[in-house]
């Protein structure tokens, strides 16, 4: 990000005329404080003084109530902020210019909402359900009834039957672009899906040895517990072993490498990589590479949240895409920055656009359902 620019930012918070999209970038940049300290000697005295005692502030709170998330970050977040105080103290003394700062580049344009929840289910004999609308009892099937509840969650439940269960009894939930939903299948597994995403699986795992799941695109799982039926998701060129566990799979097919996510537990990946709570393992092919990862940034999107930390801008706009409901083309040579931010999932696609505008060297605009970024 350009020095200048930052020292703008800067401004207008301590004179408390930033706009929303400034003050959520500075809330969520301690690490720009620490990659361009040398900005914060452009101010006076009296200024560094004021915004040292809000870092300050702001640091305590970090300590008192840290998130829980990857340790590296809480030390990084500590250790940028610490700098900031530093350089604020003991920095050369300059003065700011007297020239009014340009504001961010408006994005003038119809506006595009969030997503939300919506899906389509399909049923074992091929019904569909629009679950947009449905309420209530969905349907009945062998072993098994399917409720929509006041949460907005699909919910199968088992029931006194004396009708065996259908072998094939398997249902399919989809969601499309600018769509998520949670299901709750019948032996207590609670799952979100992404947008974009499909997951197959038994109406009922009664009489299985086995509890298999085939998922497209990305989903959260929170599995339960059962030692004497183990838990199995198919996916793109992998295949998740669990007993019980919670983790993330994100096996999107215009992504370069399926990825899983592991919070919880312990899962093997392809009967041979075993992954830890806190790793990440990315399957290319037959290649399994495991390694360690923010556990927050692989799952904000289910905590219904844009969290990115030194993404590639292409990476970013393919989850924008998905979740607006949007095609995404590009202007020009748009490669080589690294970009990051915070923002929730449940704004309008311009504040997610000017976040990203704020950190580096890009811009957008809106034409009817498609965003064209340039430099």
């Amino acid at each position: 990000m350009e020095k200048e620019k930052f020292l703008e930012i800067l401004k207008r918070h301590l004179n408390e005329t930033a706009s929303p999209e400034e003050e959520e970038f500075l809330r969520t940049y301690y690490n720009l404080f620490e990659a361009e300290p040398e900005v914060l000697t452009l101010l006076s005295e009296k200024e560094k003084l004021r915004l040292g005692n809000r870092i300050e502030k702001r640091l305590f709170q970090q300590i008192a109530q840290p998130r829980k998330s990857w340790r590296q970050r809480n030390y990084r977040y500590v250790a940028a902020a610490a700098s900031v105080l530093i350089v604020l103290y003991f920095g050369d003394r300059y003065f700011l210019s007297k020239q009014p700062a340009p504001q961010i580049a408006a994005i003038k344009t119809k506006d595009i909402g969030p997503g939300g929840n919506k899906a389509i289910l399909i049923l074992s004999n091929g019904v569909k359900v629009s679950l947009n609308e449905t309420r209530g009892k969905v349907a009945v099937q062998r072993g098994v009834t399917i409720n929509k509840n006041n949460s907005g969650q699909l919910v199968y439940s088992k029931i006194d039957t004396k009708e065996p269960v259908a072998a094939d009894g398997f249902n399919t939930i989809i969601t499309p672009k600018g769509g998520q939903y949670q299901v709750v299948l019948s032996d207590g597994t609670h799952v979100w899906l992404n947008a974009a995403s499909s997951l197959r699986y038994p109406a009922s795992f009664a009489h299985v040895k086995e509890r298999r799941v085939e998922l497209t695109g990305e989903a959260y799982f929170e599995v339960a517990k059962n030692k004497a039926v183990p838990f199995l998701v198919k996916s793109a060129g992998q295949e998740i072993r669990v007993l019980g566990t919670h983790f993330n799979v994100n096996t999107y097919p215009d992504e370069p490498a399926t990825k899983t996510t592991l919070l919880e537990g312990s899962v093997l990946i392809n009967n041979s990589a075993l992954l830890r709570p806190g790793e990440q393992a990315s399957v290319a092919g037959k290649t399994v590479h495991i390694s360690p990862v923010d556990t927050e940034l692989a799952t904000a999107w289910k905590n219904n949240k844009f969290m990115f930390e030194n993404e590639d801008i292409h990476d970013i706009m393919r989850m924008v895409g998905r979740w607006y409901d949007v095609d995404i083309s590009y202007e020009g040579n748009v490669t080589g920055e690294k970009f990051g931010g915070s923002v929730s999932r449940f704004t309008n696609v311009s504040k997610v656009l000017n976040i990203l505008q704020l950190t580096g060297n890009v811009h957008f605009k809106i034409e009817e359902r498609r965003i064209i970024v340039s430099k």
